[in-house]
């Protein structure tokens, strides 16, 4: 029987911060590898980093606080989270860096290549979240949603519904059967929905909503309020990866990323969805990454 990514003790990981919270994190991929911290979904945990661990790329999965082994932290801002990686870089003795943000985790990795620049070698923004005001963030149910989020007691039943619903023993049945918002497609994200990838998330998304839904509370409120930067200002080499078939985050959300970001590489495949993005694109992120790290190198 083959163990799970998750059992080692590499997934288990924390980091002191200096107000007395602590950051979960876990490392997967090449130890000597490129460094490179990896931002979750929505929800999700630092387990996701390991369902793909990459050759040439030594990845960190970190959870967000309120997830997972993080502490969590209810009134949050997305500004706070480029200190909390400063410190995981310094405890890690990581002095450059890359960054990952898939989904729910694009504008952290945003917020961290804006706030660390002089530390980081490359940003991968992967069928990601964007501003508020970005056409798509706020369409059709969602805006119903987006509105009643804005209400705390709202926000904190949801949450809590939807930490009851990924622990219940229906949770990967759930997910397999859940329709798409408009159809059933695209296929690329049926067909990995079926297969064994799907329980591993399960299994991802569990963990960061074991112990708490503040996690999810918070990132719903952040999702819905203003950044405190522009994409414009983001100097680091970055590469947006996002599907024409996303039914989950639209893909004009990574064309605005492409917009914004100067000299950003962009990759928009025609059949790809929200899942299969990563698996389908995983080889060719991780070479623009490893290709940054070593242009780095070089030049030093």
């Amino acid at each position: 029987m083959t163990q799970s990514p998750f059992a080692a003790a590499s997934a288990h990981k924390t980091c002191p911060l200096p107000d007395g919270r602590k950051l979960g994190f876990a490392e997967g991929g090449d130890p000597e590898g490129a460094p490179v911290f990896y931002f979750h979904g929505f929800p999700g945990s630092r387990l996701e980093a390991m369902l793909l661990p990459p050759s040439g790329i030594r990845l960190i999965g970190v959870d967000r606080p309120g997830y997972g082994l993080s502490t969590a932290s209810p009134w949050r801002k997305l500004a706070d989270w480029p200190n909390d990686i400063e410190v995981l870089a310094d405890h890690l003795n990581l002095k450059r860096f890359g960054v990952i943000g898939v989904s729910g985790g694009a504008p952290y990795a945003s917020s961290v290549a804006h706030g660390l620049g002089k530390r980081v070698n490359a940003l991968a923004l992967i069928c990601g979240l964007g501003p508020p005001q970005v056409p798509g963030m706020m369409f059709g149910s969602q805006r119903g949603l987006a509105r009643a989020l804005r209400i705390t007691p709202a926000r904190l039943m949801l949450a809590g519904l939807a930490r009851r619903i990924m622990l219940s023993d229906r949770a990967l049945g759930h997910m397999r059967t859940l329709r798409m918002r408009r159809n059933p497609r695209p296929v690329a994200d049926m067909a990995l929905r079926e297969g064994p990838m799907m329980g591993l998330m399960v299994q991802s998304w569990r963990e960061g909503l074991k112990r708490s839904s503040l996690g999810v509370a918070a990132d719903a409120r952040i999702y819905g309020e203003p950044w405190h930067f522009e994409p414009s200002a983001i100097k680091v080499p970055t590469g947006i990866w996002h599907g024409r078939a996303d039914e989950v985050v639209p893909v004009n959300i990574g064309e605005f990323y492409a917009a914004q970001i100067k000299g950003a590489i962009s990759h928009f495949p025609a059949d790809d969805g929200h899942f299969s993005v990563v698996v389908n694109s995983y080889k060719t992120i991780t070479e623009f990454l490893i290709a940054k790290a070593r242009r780095e190198t070089n030049a030093a």
